[in-house]
């Protein structure tokens, strides 16, 4: 009787073509490799009703508001939908991919400092669900810890530099000796061994600005201090250069911070800073060991085209070449000098910087023979390849496939900034 009732259901399911869903029900799988923000995730779906397609959805809820991604898979006959594997049917990505409804999710429209405190500052708990016909069949909850637990972070001000100054180190310009210079940001646990120290020129704004960059070298084991692009922290944006004496006080008070090997110093700017990390490191290579440098011109130009400086050297503009010209009428860096490692990276979409990949491969040609294993052109990227990945800032606004990308330029950029800096430490 119960076998004759059975095979009655299963004529109806199949004259239906419906399936009965697998025993035990829908569950959403995420394998985890690390709880803060930025660390890889895995998501698969089981026991899912074959032939009948599924709606997944991600949720985050952070201190800036709340962040959606949705996309729609087919379910297979083995009822499990494998986002490392399978092509979604629509998407904001296009291709599989194991943590798309993390990265691939929009929010609302936030300032600068929100979106750091969403992003890099707080925690944040995203909400995984799926749908079949209407209906939620499984759920799950993540909860993903801040960038910024994985290290300590202090201001670092013109007297903390003037205070621990060594006989015959460089001194900041005259300024007020409350003035933030920077930020340090110090690894969690604290560290044993020395290990480069990374010296961060900060001059961007958004998704790949020294607060996401900095806390994220951090998060990997090294200590990191920031400085602004322009002038001490405090001042008008753009209304005073870097100095070159700043930015060795800081360099030295860096290399006697405890954890620091002081023969390892390397030089990272973002965004427009790039050629200003890459000047430094070109013209100090005494004590400049490397240099990471994305998405900017290898050559040292100048703020506008009215000569405006992004270096003074004793109050004096450093010598910087017009940005209007043409690449090649342009003095690229001497990149050869640089004597430890050098990380040049560009997205071929970099609509902010169209020239981006033609600035860095003429700097792999100043690098010379060792530029091969140094230069990541990311095909499809656009200009923001340098912030953290697994993040969704900074993608939303492009085509999927862009988005997409994007993304894997972030996880190969930061695979080599990792290998860099895991390369620098010293015996």
């Amino acid at each position: 009787m119960v076998l004759a009732a059975a095979a009655v259901l299963s004529a109806v399911a199949a004259l239906s073509g419906c399936v009965p869903a697998p025993a035990g029900g829908a569950q959403i799988v995420v394998a985890r490799f690390g709880n803060a923000t930025a660390d890889p995730v895995v998501v698969s779906v089981t026991g899912l009703r074959p032939g009948q397609d599924v709606v997944l959805t991600a949720s985050a809820t952070t201190l800036a508001g709340e962040w959606r991604s949705r996309a729609l898979y087919a379910v297979p006959p083995t009822g499990i939908v494998d986002t490392a594997s399978q092509q979604p049917i629509t998407a904001p990505y296009v291709r599989p991919d194991a943590a798309a409804l993390f990265w691939s999710m929009s929010g609302p429209s936030v300032s600068q400092a929100e979106l750091e405190r969403a992003w890099a500052e707080g925690p944040v708990r995203i909400a995984l669900t799926a749908q079949q016909q209407g209906v939620q069949v499984a759920t799950t909850e993540v909860q993903r810890s801040p960038l910024a637990s994985q290290s300590v972070e202090r201001d670092v001000s013109v007297a903390d530099l003037t205070r621990d100054a060594a006989a015959g180190d460089a001194v900041p310009p005259a300024t007020g000796p409350g003035l933030r210079v920077g930020t340090l940001f110090t690894p969690l646990p604290t560290l044993v061994h020395p290990r480069p120290g990374v010296l961060l020129i900060d001059g961007d704004d958004d998704a790949a600005s020294g607060a996401f960059a900095a806390r994220r070298i951090a998060a990997i084991g090294f200590p990191v201090l920031t400085l602004p692009a322009f002038g001490p922290e405090g001042q008008l944006p753009g209304s005073a250069a870097l100095s070159v004496q700043t930015f060795d006080a800081a360099r030295a008070w860096l290399s006697r911070r405890a954890g620091v090997d002081p023969d390892r110093i390397v030089v990272y700017g973002t965004g427009p800073a790039a050629p200003i990390a890459l000047w430094f490191a070109a013209n100090e290579p005494g004590a400049v060991y490397g240099a990471i440098a994305a998405s900017g011109p290898t050559a040292g130009l100048c703020a506008s085209s009215s000569g405006a400086p992004t270096l003074l050297d004793d109050g004096r503009p450093v010598p910087c070449a017009d940005p209007s010209r043409t690449l090649a009428d342009t003095p690229i860096l001497p990149l050869s000098r640089i004597p430890g490692p050098l990380l040049l990276a560009c997205g071929t979409a970099d609509e902010l910087l169209p020239s981006a990949c033609d600035w860095t491969s003429a700097g792999a040609a100043a690098r010379g023979p060792r530029a091969a294993g140094e230069t990541l052109f990311a095909d499809g990227s656009a200009d923001e390849l340098s912030a953290p990945p697994m993040l969704p800032i900074g993608l939303s606004d492009l085509p999927p496939q862009t988005a997409q990308a994007t993304e894997d330029a972030r996880v190969s950029f930061w695979s080599r900034v990792t290998a860099l800096l895991e390369g620098a430490i010293g015996p």
